[in-house]
Order: structure tokens, then sequence, then C-alpha cells
């Protein structure tokens, strides 16, 4: 019997091995042999911690309960103020909500998103939201998250043309420079 070891240092495992002639292989061994291999390894971990500042919803909020899911899905905290606003006016906080009077098929949701931006068109067959991944069929609208990440997708959409953030909802008067409110 030939005992082999082999240590690779660099990465850290050691391995003992019991190497055996050929013809052995075949007989049976012996209670007292005994083919062992051991390995052991290293492993170095490096812990980051990042903190972040949340702005709560404040005191005049309209639609607090809203403002973590928007955050969520990737309202950054300057535009919140008048995603409140925009949720309030065009849903009173619910997003059970559709306005039928509104031209290619009504509204739907928390913003009210036109179902102009989930049907098929000119430039995009499957419906621009579905073209960029944010729902599948214009009645998920009804659902709070896709919902603001529909609407943060057409705030991106505006400023990516170069108009306002808010463009989408006409009623909305706010400067372009930054689209916050008050700014």
């Amino acid at each position: 019997m030939i005992r082999l070891r082999n240590i690779i240092g660099s990465l850290g495992i050691a391995s003992v091995l019991i190497a055996l002639p050929v013809n052995a292989l075949n007989a049976p061994m012996p209670e007292s042999t005994v083919i062992e291999t051991v390995n052991t390894s290293t492993t170095t971990t490096t812990s980051t911690t990042s903190t972040t500042t949340v702005v709560p919803a404040p005191p005049d909020a309209r639609c607090p309960q809203w403002w973590a899911t928007a955050r969520a899905v990737g309202f950054d905290d300057t535009l919140l103020p008048m995603l409140d606003r925009v949720i309030n006016r065009e849903s009173r906080c619910d997003p059970s909500q559709i306005n039928t009077t509104d031209p290619n098929g009504g509204s739907i949701g928390l913003t009210q998103i036109n179902r102009f931006w989930c049907l098929p068109s000119k430039y995009y067959s499957d419906g621009y939201l579905q073209t960029m991944g944010v729902l599948t069929s214009c009645d998920q609208l009804f659902d709070p998250t896709i919902n603001l990440r529909a609407a943060l997708e057409l705030v991106t959409y505006s400023r990516s043309v170069g108009l306002c953030a808010w463009h989408q909802w006409a009623w909305v008067e706010t400067p372009c420079q930054n689209d916050v409110e008050g700014a």
C-alpha cells in the first residue's frame, strides 16, 4: 500500500489518498484496510454595511400607504410628493379604480394608466409596457405594484424623449428642470 499526500496550499485544500496496486482493486479488502479522503478548505468572508436614509411620508401625504411600494419599484424620494398627488387625484388611493370614459379602453389603477400603453401599436406590436417587461396584460394595472412600475416606466419614457417627467398626466403642472414638486 502506498500513501500519497497532496497539499494545495494556494487553494487551502488538503487531500490524503491511499493508493492500492491495480490488481488489488478487484480483490476483497481486508477489514483493516481504510481508504480515506479528507478535504478541508478555508473561506474568508468580508462583510460591508451600507445605510440608507428613508424619507418618511410627510404628515400631509394623501396616500402614504403606497410610498413604500413606490420606493420598492424604483421611485426616487424626490418624486414621491408628486406621485402622491397623482395617486390621490387619479384614484383617491384606490387601486381598483377604472375610468372607462378615457380613450383606448379607459385608465386603470392607482395612477390611472391609460390602456393605450399596453395595447398593440405601430411601434410596439405587443404594447409598450409589455415590450418594456412591466406587464403581460392591461388588467395587471389593477395590481398596485405593477401600476407603480408602469407609472415609473412612463416617467422614465417622458424624460427620455425630452418631456417633463409627469407629461402623461396632463393636469400636472411642474417645472421640467427637475420634475419635483415645488421646485
